[in-house]
C-alpha cells in the first residue's frame, strides 16, 4: 500500500518522501537521509471450507539525498531495498501464486485458476533506484526505477488502504517501481505534470504483463516491452479538489501493443479523503484484441490516533476471443464473447497510530475472487 499524497509540488518525490526519515547531513545546499521500516503481517483467507494463514515478516531501508547551488539548479538521489521474508506456506515451492477467476465459469469458485505472481523465498528486490537533476523553472528529470505518470497521476488516487487495494486498475501501465525509466515532472501553477519514456524491458515477476483475467490473448507477446511512454496531470480546481488525468502506451517486440487511459478526482475536507478512478485499459496481441473498464472509490478519515479506509473496486472486460460457450438441447454450440467482471472487492481497515512512526492495523477485504481476508500488522518506521 502507498498512501496518496496529493499536493500541487512537483510529484518526482512524492514516492519518494519518508515522513520519518533521519537526517544525517544537513547544510544550507545539500542534505543525505536515511529510512526504513520493519513489518510483521498477520493473514488468514478463508473461501468457503477453504482456508489458510501465514504470517509476512518484511523490512525496508534507503538513503535518499540532494545537493543545490545558489541558481537554483539541484541533483538528487534516492535507493530503497525491501527484504521480503518467505512465507511457511510457499516457502517450499518458492512462489506466490494468486488465485483468479476462469473466465468461462466466473462464479464458480471451485474453477479459479492459480497465476504465479512473485518469488516467495527471502528476497531483497529494489524499489525506488533513481538519480536525476532539477531546476526551479525547468523541473526536474530521473532516470533509473521509479512510477510511472499513470499511476502517480491517475490511479493511485484510491491506492489508500493499508491492505489490498486497486483490484479495478490492476493490469494498468501503473505497476510499481518501473525499471529502465526517464521521467520528466515540473508544476505550473495549479498544474502538475508528469512524462516519462521506458526503454526496452524483459518482463518478470510483479512487471510482467500478464492476461490475469482470461482474456485468451496470446499472452507470449507481451513478454518483452520495446518501449512504453506515459504521461498525466493534475490540475487544481480548488483549494480541495483535484482533477487527474493520464495516458499510457506500451509497445512489444512482437508487434502486440496496449494503452491505458484515465481520469480521477480527490477531494479534502478537514479530516477526510475521496478518490474516486476511471481507467480503460485496450491490449492487441497482434490478432485479437481485449479491453477493460474499470471504476474504483476510496475513502479515508483520521480520528485522533485512528485512521480508517475503505474502497470498492469494480472492473469489467471485453474480448474478441471466444469466452462463453453454451450447448442446447439438440447439440448446437453458441459461442459469446461477452463482457466479464474480473474485479469486484471491498476493502475496510483501521490503523492506531501508537507513536508518530509505530502503527497496528487491521483489515477485511472481500477480493475479487469471492474469498475474504483477514490481516493484521505492527509496522514501526523511521
Amino acid at each position: 500500500m502507498k498512501k496518496a499524497i496529493f499536493t500541487l509540488a512537483t510529484p518526482l518525490l512524492l514516492a519518494a518522501t519518508a515522513a520519518n526519515a533521519a537526517t544525517v547531513i544537513k547544510t544550507d545546499n545539500s542534505s543525505l537521509d536515511i529510512f526504513g521500516r520493519a513489518k510483521f503481517t498477520g493473514t488468514h483467507t478463508a473461501d468457503g471450507n477453504d482456508s489458510s494463514s501465514s504470517t509476512s515478516p518484511s523490512a525496508r531501508f534507503g538513503v535518499k539525498g540532494d545537493v543545490k547551488n545558489e541558481n537554483g539548479t539541484s541533483a538528487f538521489f534516492h535507493i530503497g531495498w525491501e527484504l521480503q521474508s518467505s512465507r511457511e506456506d510457499i516457502a517450499s515451492n518458492n512462489v506466490t501464486t494468486a488465485k483468479v477467476a476462469d473466465p468461462d465459469n466466473p462464479t464458480n469458485k471451485d474453477k479459479r485458476i492459480s497465476v504465479v505472481t512473485d518469488a516467495g523465498s527471502d528476497n531483497i528486490t529494489s524499489r525506488y533506484v533513481f538519480v536525476g537533476l532539477g531546476s526551479e523553472t525547468l523541473g526536474k528529470i530521473s532516470f533509473g526505477q521509479n512510477d510511472t505518470p499513470f499511476y502517480t497521476m491517475v490511479t493511485s488516487t484510491t491506492d489508500i488502504p493499508y491492505y489490498n487495494s486497486m483490484e479495478g486498475t490492476a493490469g494498468t501501465y501503473g505497476y510499481r517501481f518501473a525499471p529502465n525509466l526517464a521521467l520528466y515532472s515540473n508544476t505550473f501553477g495549479k498544474l502538475s505534470v508528469q512524462a516519462s519514456y521506458q526503454f526496452q524491458t524483459a518482463q518478470h515477476s510483479s512487471k510482467q504483463i500478464l492476461d490475469y483475467y482470461g482474456a485468451g490473448l496470446n499472452t507470449a507477446n507481451f513478454q518483452t516491452q520495446d518501449n512504453a511512454y506515459s504521461a498525466g496531470a493534475i490540475y487544481a480546481l480548488t483549494d480541495k479538489l483535484n482533477l487527474h488525468g493520464g495516458f499510457a502506451y506500451q509497445g512489444f517486440i512482437n508487434g502486440a501493443d496496449k494503452a491505458d487511459y484515465g481520469v480521477a478526482l480527490d477531494y479534502t475536507i478537514n479530516n477526510l479523503y475521496l478518490g474516486t478512478v476511471f481507467t480503460y485499459s485496450k491490449e492487441n496481441d497482434v490478432k485479437k484484441t481485449a479491453n477493460r473498464k474499470a471504476a474504483e472509490i476510496a475513502a479515508s478519515y483520521n480520528m485522533g490516533k485512528y485512521t480508517f479506509d475503505a474502497s470498492y473496486a469494480y472492473g469489467k472486460q471485453r474480448s474478441d476471443v471466444a469466452t462463453t460457450s453454451t450447448t442446447d438441447s439438440d447439440g448446437v454450440t453458441t459461442v459469446i464473447n461477452n463482457n466479464k467482471t474480473y474485479g469486484k472487492a471491498i476493502n475496510l481497515d483501521v490503523q492506531y497510530h501508537v507513536f508518530s512512526n509505530v502503527t497496528v492495523a487491521a483489515g477485511i477485504s472481500h477480493l475479487s475472487d469471492g474469498g475474504n481476508e483477514y490481516d493484521t500488522s505492527l509496522n514501526y518506521s523511521f
